[in-house]
């Protein structure tokens, strides 16, 4: 029987963090808005990495439609992430019109946080920062 507690792997991520570059992601999701405008806060996370020139500190993938955010360097196996969870995740916001951002820890400390959709990018950078220490390089907001 697996042990589950603070510090086991088996609490982490148990996937392959399979990198895309961030315009991919962006051109994959921004298909998805363009068809379903609740997807638009997951672009305009992208876009905000994308426009803080973070791809150099954050890496990104996808998993179905959510957003997964790592810090840069990978360290293989990835075991600790940020995912921003998409309309119609296996794990979606509580109410319409929110978002559900994440930290999955290797700890097990994880943390979760729903708000409006429109606080997605405040509510990504602050996970970034506070669980990264990673601040945006810059930041044209």
């Amino acid at each position: 029987m697996a042990r589950w507690g603070i510090g086991s792997s088996d609490r982490a991520w148990a996937y392959e963090f399979g990198e895309r570059p961030w315009g991919d992601i962006r051109a994959f999701l921004g298909r998805m808005a363009a068809g379903s405008p609740e997807f638009q806060y997951l672009v305009d996370v992208i876009d905000s990495v994308i426009d803080a020139n973070a791809d150099e500190v954050l890496a990104g993938s996808t998993s179905m439609h959510d957003l997964m955010v790592a810090p840069r360097p990978l360290r293989k196996p990835v075991r600790d992430l940020i995912v921003v969870r998409a309309p119609g995740s296996l794990r979606p916001a509580g109410r319409g019109g929110h978002v559900r951002i994440e930290h999955l820890s290797s700890t097990g400390y994880d943390e979760v946080v729903e708000r409006p959709s429109a606080d997605a990018v405040a509510l990504f950078w602050r996970f970034v920062i506070e669980k990264y220490g990673i601040e945006p390089p810059h930041r044209s907001e």
